[in-house]
C-alpha cells in the first residue's frame, strides 16, 4: 500500500500543509499512524475520511461552543448535534458520558433522569433467593 506525505495530502485537499496540521492539532481529524521514523502515514482511506469531513462542513465551520451563550432551540440543537458527532467519532457511550457530566456538574446531574430502581417487591424476592 502506498502512503501519502502530509504535503501530498494537503495538495490533494487544496489546503496548506499548516491548515492540515492545525486540523490535526485541534483534534478535528484523527491522527494518522506513524512509521518508525515518525512520519505520518496517510492512506487513501484516511484521505477520503478527511474529504468527507470537509464535504460535511465540519472542518471549516466554527463549533457552536464559540457562539454567544443562548438557550434558543436552534443553538441548543446545533450544540447537541456537535456533541453527538463527537461521541460517535470517539465511540464514547452516551450513558457513560452523561454519568460523568452529572458527576462534574451537580446541576446537570439533577436534571438527568435517575436509573429506574426495582420495586421493593422485586428487591425482597431477590433477597430471599440469595439466602
Amino acid at each position: 500500500m502506498k502512503y501519502l506525505t502530509t504535503l501530498e495530502v494537503a495538495h490533494e485537499l487544496k489546503v496548506s500543509k499548516q491548515t492540515l496540521l492545525n486540523w490535526l492539532y485541534a483534534g478535528k481529524i484523527p491522527e494518522p499512524p506513524r512509521n518508525s521514523k515518525g512520519y505520518r502515514l496517510w492512506s487513501a482511506a484516511r484521505l477520503s475520511l478527511v474529504k468527507r469531513l470537509i464535504r460535511e462542513g465540519r472542518l471549516h465551520k466554527r463549533t457552536v461552543v464559540h457562539l454567544e451563550a443562548s438557550n434558543r432551540p436552534e443553538v441548543v440543537g446545533e450544540f447537541a448535534r456537535e456533541v453527538n458527532q463527537f461521541l460517535r467519532d470517539g465511540e464514547i457511550d452516551a450513558a457513560s458520558f452523561l454519568r460523568e457530566l452529572g458527576r462534574l456538574n451537580p446541576a446537570v446531574g439533577r436534571a438527568l433522569p435517575r436509573p429506574s430502581r426495582p420495586s421493593s417487591r422485586a428487591t425482597a424476592v431477590r433477597r430471599r433467593s440469595r439466602a
